[in-house]
């Protein structure tokens, strides 16, 4: 990625940046609000439960925010939920586990939205049998039939779930306590995960270390950067046309864009002016994070995967409620093969059992609010 520092030191005072930053164009290139409508929650006119509940399951947090998610409807009362394997991460997600956790996400929020409107979902994993090993495969996901019971407990942290953010700021020097921490836990105990923490200066330096060395791996090496170059979202125009990836927009990146400095096919050609920003990028936010936490199973099956999912998207909600701000790191536990000795080391860091898995692993602070990540719209996910 590109810092706006970065690109100042390069081009000094030129005037289009001048510009850029000056009050007649503070406005330019904003977030465009079709684009993150989905934060609104679901549309009054919405009448069937299952779309209701889909409209808060899309804004679950996903790698690269690909959103690879297929609901099929036209069984009455049901989904059927796919992956969408053209939205895979094939070079820094290799085994598609990242892209499975968000999967996880995506069914939580599902389960709690069902509950809201008094439907208790029977979710199914893998009815037509498991993926093939370490793929994604055509076999759906889950089966999730709608049940109306109004009994059902409602989830106090589905209040939370249109202000939750993935938050990429540099955080402030307030402290995350034992006391956060147990909140973050008690959000995760029903679910077959162990949530680990630390704020501890000596391993706080050793974490800080290891996630600085798997992003510069990631960013080293030519098909994991160019995997996120192509899913780079640069001005508002692309945001708005796409809905996904990673967005770049405001009066700085506007004006690189315009003078050519800063587009995604530049960057899939070789330039290496962005680049060379990227691997600085993660510094700032390695330097302002008071505490590292992460999510471990003790197996790594599609199920322990999606019950990580489900844990991360509550544990992001639960920040929400006490005011944190999180953000993963999941370069260091990525699986293609430059990136293996970092994640045993990361493992040893953290203290979880070699026959274990580290599934999340994120930065958690305070930080002025983050603005919402697009999201596509309710029809480009739904089969009817």
């Amino acid at each position: 990625m590109v810092t706006r520092r970065a690109f100042i030191g390069i081009l000094g005072t030129s005037a289009v940046v001048v510009a850029a930053g000056g009050v007649a164009l503070s406005q330019v290139d904003q977030m465009p609000p079709q684009a993150v409508e989905a934060w609104n929650g679901p549309a009054p006119n919405l009448r069937d439960p299952r779309v209701r509940a889909l409209s808060y399951a899309l804004l679950a947090p996903n790698p690269h925010n690909r959103q690879p998610w297929i609901a099929d409807l036209r069984e009455a009362n049901a989904i059927t939920f796919f992956c969408d394997r053209t939205r895979l991460l094939p070079e820094t997600d290799p085994y598609s586990r990242q892209i499975t956790i968000g999967c996880g996400a995506f069914l939580e929020l599902l389960r709690m939205a069902a509950a809201e409107q008094g439907y208790r979902a029977e979710i199914v994993a893998f009815p037509s049998g498991d993926w093939p090993a370490g793929a994604v495969g055509d076999q759906p996901i889950c089966r999730v039939v709608f049940v109306a019971d109004p009994s059902v407990v409602r989830d106090p942290l589905f209040a939370q779930v249109l202000k939750r953010r993935t938050n990429r700021a540099t955080y402030d020097d307030l402290p995350v306590t034992a006391a956060d921490a147990d909140g973050l836990h008690g959000a995760v105990a029903d679910l077959p995960v162990t949530f680990g923490w630390t704020n501890a200066p000596s391993r706080m330096q050793q974490l800080r270390a290891i996630a600085k060395k798997a992003w510069d791996i990631e960013m080293g090496k030519d098909a994991t950067y160019f995997e996120s170059v192509r899913v780079y979202r640069i001005t508002a125009d692309e945001i708005l046309r796409h809905r996904d990836g990673l967005s770049f927009h405001g009066p700085f990146f506007w004006a690189m864009n315009r003078l050519g400095l800063f587009t995604r096919e530049k960057a899939l050609a070789g330039d290496q002016l962005a680049r060379r920003q990227a691997f600085d990028f993660i510094n700032p936010e390695l330097a302002h994070t008071p505490a590292f936490a992460w999510l471990s199973t003790a197996g790594n099956d599609r199920r322990a995967q999606l019950a990580a999912g489900a844990a991360y998207v509550r544990t992001n909600l639960k920040a929400t409620a006490l005011g944190l701000a999180i953000q993963p790191l999941s370069q260091a536990l990525q699986e293609f093969p430059e990136m293996l000795p970092v994640l045993a080391e990361h493992k040893r860091a953290v203290g979880v059992a070699e026959s274990a898995t580290v599934q999340m692993f994120f930065r958690a602070g305070h930080a002025s609010p983050a603005e919402p990540s697009p999201r596509r719209a309710l029809d480009d996910i739904i089969r009817a």
